[in-house]
């Protein structure tokens, strides 16, 4: 390799590095082998009766926008780059994960019968969809502005008649210490709270139209 190939090669790397430094976390650009940690997601609220007496509502599980579905967590840089935090995964596919919280966390808030995959024998009042449209972490220009990004479209469908009740759109984004990846893995479980208690007053509200 000639002189000039090699200071083009050190020059290439050292941006490189220097693009990725300020990301806080490792950022993983594939080949990284197994993460070192997974994580779930869990509504730590106050659980529902054992028994509601609210509706029974199905819930779908939810449609995922491309790159989201799948045990890799998402990493959306400035130029618009997708790729994945280094050393830690989702301990399921992300799609289960967001569907298992928003049952648990509706049923909580609401008192409603909330069934999911293994349901559809029983007959229910409502159908709950979801589309995950947003679900990433977004380093910022500077380690203060890194956070998460969660967004959740919804749609309530009265089953005897085929009605759309609602069809809403959530978002949440909360900043993270980007420091480390537990930082930006709790900033997730902060992400879903904030949300979880805006479609959780949304779903209350509209519950009465589920009845058969």
């Amino acid at each position: 390799m000639s002189a000039s190939s090699k200071i083009k090669t050190l020059l290439l790397s050292s941006l490189l590095m220097g693009s990725v430094a300020g990301c806080g976390p490792l950022i993983s650009f594939g080949g990284d082998g197994e993460p070192d940690e997974t994580y779930g997601l869990r509504y730590e609220a106050k659980q529902a009766e054992q028994f509601p007496a609210g509706p029974i509502v199905y819930v779908d599980s939810p449609q995922m926008a491309e790159g989201l579905d799948g045990h890799g967590v998402t990493v959306v840089m400035q130029n618009g780059r997708r790729t994945v935090l280094e050393r830690a995964a989702w301990s399921t596919h992300l799609s289960d994960l967001i569907r298992d919280y928003v049952a648990q966390s509706i049923g909580a808030q609401s008192g409603a019968n909330m069934i999911g995959e293994g349901g559809l024998d029983i007959t229910a009042g409502c159908r709950l969809g979801l589309k995950v449209w947003s679900f990433e972490f977004v380093p910022g220009e500077v380690a203060a502005e890194d956070g998460v990004s969660v967004v959740l479209q919804f749609s309530l469908v009265r089953i005897s008649d085929n009605q759309l009740l609602s069809h809403p759109t959530f978002a949440a984004s909360v900043t993270v210490d980007s420091n480390s990846v537990g930082g930006v893995m709790s900033g997730f479980s902060r992400a879903m709270d904030q949300a979880s208690s805006e479609y959780g007053g949304w779903f209350r509200e509209r519950m009465g139209q589920c009845s058969r």
